[in-house]
């Protein structure tokens, strides 16, 4: 029973004696036994309702307590998340090492057409492969931060390696480690990493602003580099593909290696590595905000030293810059060569420019526009010329960390003695990071 119920009884039983004394001449006398039990039936509910709202009064006390106990943690692991880097879901299993798990996962679809037929994929965007990693890293003091990194790949139907022959299901059999890694970086004396991850010269070909890296850089061959050109002289495909000739020399990529990286100065960066068992590189970094400019810039000497792909290669040569002006207009240049060790070939070039405007037209996220152009030189066979042409979209969900990539590439093979069809290839498709 309730306080108000109780008050409600008590009113309607002195209305009722009220009403039986003012009209006492009209009703039976009151028969003062029945008053008297009136009476207790009306304590006995006076008292219930005081033990009830003594009851409310002590629920309300303990809900109090008990909602204090359960917001603490919450603000506790809050703040050590927001602290850490870390989140609920990844823990370190000490409070002095942050934790932060990330990844993305790139799908595209793949239209191309070879001169004489044309075929759809479903594929990964080997661009910007999908992808998963784990990032640690501790605070030894002020000025030092020892981490470690941990990151894989997963690729189904990669863009650069389905064909008019492997059309589905190639590779994704397994996880391809690119990064174990660990790293001592200190502020003033610069950053030491021992582990599989990029040499001095990785990515040196591969400066770009324009935001539309994710569809489209200087690495030509990453979409559609499977894809193999069609000989008109021999009415079949050749053994040619689009990876045999395009390459944009970039570096060493990512091995087993000690690389060092100094602090920066003035906007210069050095580093340099040296290989499991031989070879090495050296890099050079610019990066700066020169008043309505941002300007980023590239350059690298590797020597593969025998190493895998490249053990013809006596030394390589790499570079890029890229520069994003305040109104979203920017240019992205880069170029390269190799020297080879055979007696009589030709050493390979390449050369790519592209010319971008990137705007922020939608509150979600920017929109970026770019053509490009790629020129290779003698990179598969002596006196090769391959050209290629692209234009791409790129908009981006900033929200929802997600990017929508449209882009069209044409490729053209100038071999002599043979007679190539051109190869023509649209992409489309989402990257989703978290």
């Amino acid at each position: 029973m309730t306080m108000e119920s109780g008050k409600g009884i008590k009113i309607l039983l002195f209305i009722a004696i009220v009403f039986s004394l003012l009209f006492a001449d009209r009703v039976y006398a009151v028969d003062e036994e029945m008053l008297n039990r009136m009476e207790r039936i009306i304590q006995m509910q006076q008292e219930q309702i005081d033990a009830q709202a003594k009851d409310i009064k002590e629920l309300r006390k303990q809900l109090e307590v008990l909602t204090k106990t359960l917001k603490k943690p919450d603000e506790t692991s809050t703040e050590s998340a927001s602290a850490s880097g870390s989140s609920e879901i990844v823990r370190s299993r000490s409070d002095k090492v942050s934790v932060q798990l990330y990844g993305q996962v790139n799908r595209a679809f793949m239209y191309v057409s070879d001169g004489d037929s044309s075929e759809t994929f479903s594929v990964d965007n080997d661009t910007t492969s999908s992808r998963l990693g784990v990032l640690g890293k501790v605070k030894a003091n002020d000025d030092t931060t020892v981490g470690m990194k941990v990151e894989l790949e997963y690729q189904q139907n990669p863009s650069d390696v389905v064909s008019q022959i492997d059309k589905n299901n190639v590779e994704g059999d397994s996880f391809t480690d690119r990064h174990i890694d660990v790293f001592v970086d200190s502020k003033k004396f610069g950053k030491l990493s021992v582990g599989k991850g990029d040499t001095a010269s990785n990515g040196s070909s591969e400066v770009d602003l324009s935001g539309t890296d994710v569809v489209a850089y200087s690495l030509i061959a990453a979409m559609s580099g499977g894809i193999l050109f069609y000989d008109n002289d021999t009415g079949s495909l050749s053994d040619t593909n689009v990876n045999d000739v395009f390459n944009n020399f970039d570096g060493l990529t990512r091995d087993d290696r000690v690389r060092y990286d100094t602090p920066a100065f003035y906007g210069f960066k050095a580093s340099a590595s040296v290989l499991s068992g031989s070879g090495g590189d050296v890099a050079l970094r610019y990066s700066a905000k020169l008043g309505d400019y941002k300007i980023a810039a590239a350059a690298a000497w590797a020597d593969p030293n025998n190493e895998g792909s490249k053990k013809d290669i006596d030394n390589q040569y790499s570079g890029s810059a890229s520069v994003l002006h305040s109104s979203g207009l920017n240019l992205t240049v880069a170029g390269g060569w190799r020297d080879y060790e055979i007696t009589g070939r030709d050493d390979p070039t390449f050369f790519y420019a592209k010319l971008g405007f990137r705007k922020g037209f939608f509150k979600f996220g920017e929109s970026m526009f770019s053509i490009d152009y790629a020129l290779n030189n003698d990179v598969d066979e002596d006196r090769d010329d391959a050209e290629s042409y692209g234009l791409h979209f790129v908009q981006d969900f900033s929200n929802l960390g997600t990017e929508y990539f449209l882009a069209y590439r044409y490729h053209d093979l100038d071999r002599p003695g043979s007679d190539f069809d051109e190869i023509d290839a649209i992409m489309s498709g989402f990257r989703v990071k978290f």
